[in-house]
């Protein structure tokens, strides 16, 4: 099994945080929220992988994701971990909690969901996930893989006051470094109507949990309040006058609030 790209904040030996990204992103994603965090405590070591497929990382692989992790992680001096997940990250995040409990007493879920439970819900998403799949496995140029994301960029779910022509100018541009052939072998293997609900699942969590969403994501508000009502040490923190993308629109804020649940809830 080859090893993750792995991108690196802060200090060895440190408490450590575990950053995984979203669909189409890298590790290096976190880098304002990693150096934002660095600011209000220089003592963290923050670990960003690629996701497989995604930037320099392997392609998608028959290991699971939780194998992937523990194998990255098997280097680091670490009891125990922070893990924080963005959006798909957050969703594959849950999976390693829920497995290890002991090895990540800590997760903060940005923009996420523990997945889809109703099976006609799912069967429609997996139906949308590879007519998206063939899109991309037809993209033949950067031109064409501009265009793609740039439509990307507008779909509703996305939608925030927060967002201008600088971001979106950034956003593309670092997108573009993507393979379209492993992103929509990653949507064959991560989609939403693939990945398995979790719901039922979250309720036996015993460890501490914050979910962040923005206050103009109108899809992953009430998901956020559901997960926060169903894992019993758990907080939700929504943040004015962003949407879905947290990471591009406030990663400094997000930093704050998860410093700041970190040392409110410590034992």
């Amino acid at each position: 099994m080859a090893p993750l790209k792995l991108h690196r904040w802060g200090s060895l030996g440190s408490p450590v945080w575990l950053c995984i990204h979203g669909f189409m992103g890298t590790g290096f994603d976190w880098d304002a929220f990693a150096r934002a965090a660095l600011t209000f405590n220089p003592n963290l070591c923050i670990l960003a992988p690629d996701l497989p497929g995604h930037g320099s990382s392997p392609p998608m692989s028959v290991d699971s994701f939780e194998t992937q992790i523990a194998s990255l992680l098997e280097s680091e001096i670490a009891d125990e971990v922070t893990l924080i997940g963005y959006s798909l990250g957050g969703r594959l995040g849950l999976q390693c909690v829920l497995s290890n409990p002991q090895k990540f007493p800590v997760f903060i879920g940005i923009s996420t969901t523990a997945g889809l439970e109703i099976p006609s819900e799912r069967a429609q998403r997996k139906v949308s996930d590879s007519i998206l799949a063939d899109q991309l496995r037809g993209i033949k140029s950067d031109s064409a893989f501009r265009s793609f994301l740039g439509d990307w960029w507008n779909l509703p779910i996305f939608n925030s006051p927060a967002r201008n022509m600088e971001l979106k100018n950034s956003f593309i541009e670092s997108r573009l470094k993507q393979n379209p052939c492993a992103m929509a072998d990653s949507l064959d293997q991560w989609g939403s109507g693939v990945l398995p609900s979790l719901w039922n699942k979250l309720e036996g969590y015993t460890g501490r949990a914050l979910f962040l969403t923005g206050s103009a994501d109108e899809k992953y508000v009430p998901i956020s309040r559901r997960l926060t009502d169903t894992v019993s040490l758990s907080e939700l923190k929504i943040l004015n006058a962003v949407g879905h993308q947290i990471l591009i629109e406030n990663p400094s804020e997000a930093a704050k609030c998860v410093i700041e649940f970190l040392q409110r809830s410590s034992p």
